[in-house]
């Protein structure tokens, strides 16, 4: 075989086998989300009910105030894993090496800026916020320990960034899931026995280290001779990586903004009270969206190893489908969130939380919709290293998001700060991010429209007015009823989205995966 054919099937081989990963990563990813939906939902009432309103809403305040310091990063780690994905497919493992290596050093300065802001925060906090004298001394120090476990993150968010590059979602899914269950089996016992908010501190910064330190194993292990070096640092790929990553930090700004405001905007106006109502429907919301960037996430190594390899075609594609299998799995959940939503959030926490955080929870169910026509789009554009205009869309919304939530939460309490999230959700990342992507990769609107849009919402509706037809008859009325209802409305939208909403390759990828994730005989 000639030396440069070789070569060529060498650099296809690495896409080839994050392709082939696909199934299990699904699986994988599926399997995680449920899980840490049970976390979630068995561990979240013995949290706010031990806590107390008060507490609780200090500890939402204060990750959402220390969460700031994530802009920190300067988009860095998408860069190393966009980069990493890039020398994978061209078969590069030095140039790997110094991208991690450089990444890494850069992210100390990251780290200490985090470390000094946490302090300036921790002696400011009572004055920042009205919290009961006999709380101050826990919530300055659980601001500390906050504010070290993420100082944390930016060196471990590289390792992070290297196994996703290597499309190596099972093992991103164990870092995820077993320090979430290991952080609830902690925080069950230890607020049992009668801890509080600093507990809470120490044990979910402690379960979160814990998982960049899976990171850090599971990259050496599988990177090809994976080496941290003084002598891998390199200058030119400094200024490669901040090159890219400049606009990845525009959008992690815009998306700070987008996302972690809204306890601000309710805690400042309302007080730390109403944040623990507003929190319980985010909170729920935020599971569901971060189940979608876990399927997401796989887009962004494929885009970056298809550009590398000029496969413009297998852009288009990825494009397309993942935009329709994202908009596909979002309304199964949207749907239910909507209608039967508050309901689950009476059965879960108590009656009261149904009036004063199911309208929270309705209205940012639907800003997941833009969330899901969006994520596709970002991670194709990061990884044709095209994502300019993404970052100033993601910045103009944020700057229309903070105020509009402020203004609307004068006039209807805390579900304005939601609908201060929804507007911009629907016009930037549900309109604008979709048609600029379409005509990057020449895809005309209407196809995309028609192919990613409109067949999974056609899908939708029956299921959608199941649900609303069972709620409506007074059906609902526990969880067996609940679950018998969301799981039949779920069998009749899959029944319905299999020939609706996926197109022929679609099923048929669908059923070459089933084949390879059967046990051979």
């Amino acid at each position: 075989m000639p030396s440069d054919e070789k070569a060529g099937m060498e650099m296809h081989a690495s896409l080839q086998d994050a392709k082939g990963r696909i199934p299990w990563n699904i699986v994988f990813n599926f399997t995680g989300y449920a899980i840490n939906i049970v976390i979630t939902f068995l561990i979240a009432p013995v949290v706010v009910h031990r806590l107390g309103e008060s507490a609780y809403g200090i500890w939402g305040l204060i990750g959402q105030a220390i969460g700031y310091s994530f802009v920190l990063d300067f988009g860095i780690r998408i860069a190393v894993t966009r980069y990493i994905g890039r020398h994978l497919a061209l078969r590069e493992p030095d140039q790997i090496n110094k991208v991690l290596t450089t990444g890494l050093a850069f992210t100390a300065v990251s780290a200490a800026l985090a470390l000094a802001g946490g302090g300036v925060v921790a002696y400011f906090l009572p004055h920042l916020l009205a919290i009961p004298p006999h709380l101050v001394t826990d919530a300055r120090l659980a601001t500390l320990v906050t504010a070290a476990t993420f100082a944390t993150s930016f060196p471990g968010s590289m390792f992070t960034g290297c196994v996703a590059a290597l499309s190596r979602y099972d093992l991103l899914n164990i870092r995820n899931v077993g320090p979430n269950v290991l952080r609830a089996l902690l925080l069950w016992f230890f607020l049992r026995q009668g801890y509080g908010l600093l507990a809470v501190a120490v044990i979910s910064g402690g379960t979160f280290v814990l998982a960049y330190v899976l990171d850090l194993f599971f990259a050496s292990r599988h990177l090809p001779e994976f080496k941290i070096a003084r002598r891998f640092f390199d200058a030119a790929t400094l200024r490669t990586l901040l090159n890219f990553s400049f606009y990845a930090f525009v959008m992690t700004i815009a998306g700070r903004i987008i996302f972690m405001t809204d306890n601000l905007v309710v805690g400042f106006v309302l007080g730390p009270a109403a944040v623990t109502y507003y929190s319980v429907g985010l909170s729920v919301v935020d599971v569901f969206r971060s189940s979608l960037g876990n399927i997401n996430n796989v887009y962004a190594p494929l885009a970056s190893q298809m550009d590398a390899l000029r496969q413009r075609d297998s852009l288009r594609a990825l494009l397309l489908r993942g935009s329709r299998i994202n908009l596909v799995y979002t309304l199964a959940g949207v749907s239910a969130l909507v209608v039967v939503g508050p309901s689950f959030l009476g059965f879960w926490m108590g009656s009261e939380f149904i009036t004063r955080s199911g309208p929270v929870l309705v209205v940012l169910a639907l800003a997941g919709m833009g969330y899901a026509l969006m994520s596709a789009p970002q991670q194709v554009l990061y990884g044709m290293n095209k994502h300019r205009m993404n970052a100033w869309l993601s910045l103009a919304q944020g700057a229309v998001n903070f105020p509009l939530s402020a203004i609307l939460i004068r006039s209807m309490g805390p579900v304005g700060v939601a609908w201060g999230t929804l507007i911009p959700a629907i016009i930037f990342d549900g309109v604008l991010l979709p048609i600029y992507t379409a005509r990057v990769l020449d895809v005309p609107i209407s196809r995309y429209c028609l192919r990613a849009m409109l067949p999974p919402v056609l899908a939708a509706l029956p299921y959608g007015l199941w649900l609303w037809f069972l709620r409506a008859e007074g059906l609902i009325r526990g969880y067996p009823s609940l679950v018998l209802a969301v799981g039949s409305g779920l069998l009749l939208y899959g029944s319905i989205a299999w020939r609706v909403a996926l197109d022929s390759e679609d099923r048929e990828f669908i059923r070459r995966s089933l084949r390879k994730l059967m046990p051979k005989a």
